[in-house]
């Protein structure tokens, strides 16, 4: 047990380090500089696809429409809603006819994801130099799209996403969100999507900014349509197509609440996360089992420690046992580095207090439920449900067609070379 505790205290120490890098190497958004206010400043289009999103989508873009850069139009796709999003929209489109412009979304076509349909039927309406793609569960500050634009350009970038800083209101999200998005860290601590010359690609798409230039010469989402992580495909695409990508810290852009409530929580990270870890049965085994060896086993140490001093003390036999003292001086060094730990992942989170610490536990576990269960969809060829739409993704991370439209495919071809 001591030499198993030394092993957590060492991986714990090496976990609290590779974040502390991750932070160190993270690319900051300066602050804006006085700007000349008769500067010309180049039409950027924002783009917002919605779908269900009656209790998030008015915050999102009243922050949008209160956008200190002077040369923008916001665009808003209505995806087929079946609750009160496309009203809200509605609503806001004519109070600001100038600035806000509704589109009403179609069906997808088969072998489309519903997100990639919904914003390339809205890019068909945007006029700008610039597009940003944002989502409907975003929270934008004013000088947000300045920020942006200002990096963008100063650092000639073709496109660039933001790191989002997370909401939590409810007590599913604190218990599986911080260790969940912590994991996410293992996989590009060193900001390798950062280098030209490194394999690594992809972006953050609760808030993507990219020329017009460029995201046309890619051929825009219509080159990702069947991508159930069509963010992270879209930087791998500009990448692979010689464009500079980059990933910044949005904090002082932007803020997100992903979910709001255990179900839809589950839904969300089911349909993607095993594709999150490149659809492989062995990151997924790897990587829970570091998790868990890192953050469960000290707390199982420490329910140990203390039943066996509990069991002593109503036996009266508490004794001085030298591996028992040794066992808790090395499982309280592994907690105390799991709190700093988490006190500088928390910079990143918007609704945590230290006592959510001691939900560690149960998030490893239901972490520990929703890999396995995303792992068993996509190779059990189950569907995977998100907002009333389902699809069934393969191993290669993109969605399969219809049975039902492929075999009438096959039935009008067969007609024809007959």
């Amino acid at each position: 047990m001591l030499s198993l505790a030394m092993g957590n205290l060492v991986l714990v120490a090496a976990f609290y380090g590779l974040t502390l890098i991750f932070y160190a190497l993270r690319k900051i958004v300066p602050d804006l500089e006085l700007a000349p206010k008769k500067a010309n400043y180049p039409l950027i289009s924002i783009i917002v696809p919605a779908r269900n999103e009656e209790t998030k989508i008015l915050r999102c873009l009243n922050s949008l429409l209160n956008q200190s850069y002077p040369n923008y139009e916001l665009i808003v796709i209505d995806d087929r809603s079946d609750d009160a999003t496309g009203t809200i929209i509605e609503g806001l489109a004519r109070l600001n006819g100038d600035k806000l412009k509704m589109v009403k979304g179609i069906e997808a076509p088969d072998g489309w994801v519903g997100k990639c349909n919904a914003i390339c039927n809205a890019v068909a309406y945007a006029s700008g130099q610039y597009y940003v793609f944002t989502d409907a569960d975003t929270y934008h500050d004013r000088d947000s799209i300045f920020k942006a634009y200002n990096y963008l350009r100063q650092n000639q970038i073709d496109l660039v996403s933001f790191i989002p800083v997370q909401e939590f209101g409810s007590f599913p999200e604190r218990v599986v969100m911080p260790i969940l998005l912590s994991s996410f860290l293992l996989g590009d601590t060193f900001h390798a999507v950062n280098e030209p010359l490194a394999h690594r690609a992809y972006a953050y798409g609760q808030y993507i900014m990219c020329s017009r230039t460029s995201y046309e010469a890619i051929g825009g989402h219509q080159s990702v349509r069947d991508e159930i992580v069509e963010d992270h495909a879209l930087g791998k695409v500009f990448k692979d197509n010689g464009f500079k990508i980059a990933v910044a810290c949005g904090r002082g852009l932007y803020q997100v609440r992903m979910y709001n409530d255990l179900k839809s929580l589950w839904y969300g990270w089911t349909k993607n996360l095993y594709s999150l870890v490149d659809s492989s049965v062995l990151n997924v085994a790897l990587l829970l089992f570091f998790v868990n060896f890192v953050v469960l086993f000290p707390f199982l140490n420490l329910a140990y420690i203390t039943l066996t001093l509990t069991g002593q003390f109503l036996n009266h036999e508490l004794t001085l046992n030298y591996e028992l003292i040794y066992l808790t001086q090395v499982t309280l060094s592994s907690l105390v580095v799991l709190t700093c730990w988490f006190r500088q992942t928390s910079t990143h989170f918007k609704g945590l207090e230290f006592r959510h610490f001691f939900l560690l536990p149960v998030g490893c576990l239901y972490l520990s439920a929703l890999y396995i269960h995303s792992a068993y969809l996509v190779l059990g060829g189950q569907e995977v449900n998100w907002k009333g739409r389902k699809y069934r993704v393969n191993s290669a991370k993109t969605i399969e067609f219809n049975t039902n439209v492929l075999e009438a495919l096959k039935k009008s071809y067969l007609k024809i070379t007959k």
